[in-house]
Formats: structure tokens, C-alpha cells, sequence
């Protein structure tokens, strides 16, 4: 069975990003986590919290805060990392949905990826597209990880949604329908139904390439795959650049 910790952004003496009406980040995000975290454990998934209310168990300090979401993390054996949080900026009119992961890990590439685009499908916000990020909580997690901005909490129209029950729904099914698919998941009783495809590489049948099939499409690790035609991956970090040498 799969495991999904969930990361609510903030949280306790830390209100994150705050909207013009006085609305706080760390409530939105707890309430999307809590109802992704239903939604993924009735599809079978076993999942996770750093935190499940408003209070947080380490003392008011940004960088042990970080710590200690990962800490978490890590200790459950996850095998996937999602940290939820509202955007802002300086420019009260920015706006859409952007989603992160770590530059290193192709798995969260591909999920931040698919959340990413059911997001915007799902939300009818601009969409800012899928960024590499130097996130602490995307470096120091052990298992793939994404972290997703839903929507511009300065703004006062995306405040506006933020605020309203339905969208945070509409938020936690997007989330929680790309990772049940990805994992694999079905409903029915809460029994995996795994659909990943046989992968042949010049005849031989390989099982060390983490692969999966969603909505039709195959979706492969590309250093994993690299490596068994006996290629390498590199990444330069000047030009952000992924090269394939095979």
C-alpha cells in the first residue's frame, strides 16, 4: 500500500501568507490537507500529516520548523511528499497556480507535472506552470516531493476563492485524484488496482524502472531508464539543463 505524507504549510505561531481581508495561509492549507488526506486514505492509500491542527510541536524558529516537517517525513517511509501552501507577492495582481519539485527526482517531476495541470483544469486559474524549486522541504525530504502554490492569497479575487469551502474541495480532489492515479488506487474497498505496464528494453524485461500508466499515457523514470540502455544523466545547474549521454 502506498504512503502520502501531506505538509500544510505554516502553521501555529506562523500564519504564512496573509490575505487583504485578514484571511491566514495556514488555515486554508490545513483544511485542503486534511480533506487530500480523506480522500487518498477511502482510496486505500495510507497517509500522513506534519501537522493535523493548528498547533505545531517545535518552538518558533523558520529553519527548525523546515527540520522538522522533513524529520516527519522521513520517519513515516512515505513514498511521496506533498507540501500544500497559498502563493503571494509583492503585486497584488498576480495570480494563477504553480507547482514545485526538487531538480533531482523525476518521479516528483512527473507528479508535480500531472497535479499541475489537473490544478488548472480544475480551477480555471492561470496557469504558471510546473518550476524546479530549491525548496528546503523538497531537498531534505528522502521520497519524491512536490510542492503546490494553489492560488495568490494577496489577490483580492483568488482570496476570495480561497475563502470558500467548495474551492477548497475542488483543490483536495485535483491533489488527491492525480496521486490515486498514479499510485494506482482504486475505491472499491480500498484494494490497490496496479496498472503498471511491462517495460522491454532490447528484449529483456526490466522491473528496476519505476513506471506507471495513467490515463493512457506511460510515464517512465528517466535515470532509471538511461541507466539500464547504459546511458547517464547529468544535470547542469548553469544552463538548467538535463543531459542524456547514451
Amino acid at each position: 500500500m502506498a504512503r502520502v505524507c501531506i505538509d500544510p504549510g505554516h502553521g501555529g505561531y506562523d500564519p504564512g501568507a496573509v490575505g487583504p481581508t485578514g484571511l491566514k495561509e495556514k488555515d486554508v492549507v490545513l483544511d485542503i490537507a486534511l480533506q487530500t488526506g480523506k480522500l487518498l486514505a477511502s482510496a486505500g492509500l495510507e497517509v500522513s500529516f506534519t501537522r493535523t491542527s493548528d498547533r505545531v510541536l517545535w518552538s518558533a524558529d523558520e529553519r527548525m520548523d523546515l527540520v522538522n516537517r522533513c524529520r516527519i517525513a522521513n520517519q513515516t517511509g512515505a513514498d511521496f511528499f506533498v507540501s500544500i501552501h497559498c502563493n503571494s507577492a509583492n503585486n497584488p495582481d498576480a495570480h494563477g497556480t504553480e507547482t514545485y519539485y526538487c531538480s533531482r527526482s523525476d518521479r516528483g517531476a512527473i507528479v508535480a507535472r500531472l497535479i499541475q495541470e489537473e490544478l488548472v483544469k480544475t480551477l480555471g486559474l492561470r496557469d504558471r506552470q510546473t518550476k524546479e524549486g530549491n525548496y528546503y522541504v523538497l531537498r531534505e525530504t528522502v521520497m519524491p516531493a512536490v510542492l503546490t502554490e494553489i492560488a495568490f492569497i494577496n489577490n483580492q479575487q483568488e482570496e476570495q476563492l480561497l475563502a470558500r469551502p467548495d474551492f477548497r474541495v475542488k483543490v483536495a480532489q485535483a491533489i488527491s485524484g492525480v496521486l490515486v492515479k498514479y499510485f494506482g488506487a482504486g475505491s472499491r474497498g480500498g484494494e490497490p488496482e496496479h496498472s503498471e505496464p511491462q517495460l522491454v528494453i532490447n528484449g529483456r524485461v526490466v522491473t528496476n524502472v519505476p513506471s506507471c500508466l495513467i490515463d493512457g499515457k506511460t510515464y517512465v523514470e528517466l535515470r532509471s531508464l538511461v541507466s539500464n540502455l547504459g546511458g547517464e544523466v547529468r544535470w547542469d545547474e548553469m544552463t538548467k539543463t538535463i543531459i542524456v549521454e547514451l
